[in-house]
Parts: C-alpha cells; sequence; structure tokens
C-alpha cells in the first residue's frame, strides 16, 4: 500500500542513513519498525494489575468518578 507520511526533517534524515546504512530502502526501514513497534514491544504496554500500593491503617474503600477526581485535583487536595 502507498501512503505519504510526513517525518520531522532530523528523523527523515537518520531513517533514510540508517536505511541506506543496512543496504535497505526507507520503506523497508519504516515497515520493520512499525512491525516491532506493534508486535514486539508488549512489555511496554502497562499493566494495571501489577500497582501494588502500602497502605497503613484502617483500609477504607472510596469510589469517585472521573470528574470528582478532576475537581479535586483542580482545588489542589
Amino acid at each position: 500500500m502507498r501512503t505519504t507520511l510526513i517525518l520531522d526533517d532530523q528523523l527523515f534524515r537518520r531513517a533514510k542513513r540508517e536505511a541506506g546504512d543496512k543496504g535497505s530502502t526507507l520503506s523497508e526501514l519504516v515497515n520493520t519498525a512499525l512491525r516491532s513497534y506493534f508486535f514486539s514491544n508488549k512489555k511496554s504496554e502497562p499493566n494495571h494489575a501489577d500497582f501494588k500500593m502500602p497502605v497503613y491503617g484502617e483500609l477504607v474503600h472510596f469510589h469517585q468518578t472521573a470528574e470528582q477526581l478532576a475537581e479535586l485535583r483542580d482545588e489542589g487536595r
């Protein structure tokens, strides 16, 4: 598939040079980078189940909506 990408000038020059150094084309470099990003980079996705926070004292459950939390944040709490 053909498409047009708008790349930062410095990024374009570096990618073009890297492709040339490897005897490849810019298209092949971009395809390889995208495959790596989408298929090999699964560990970079956050795993919220691993989050642990120490709790001291009595455990208190509270539930607030995103809007309520935003209000607290904006109030400086």
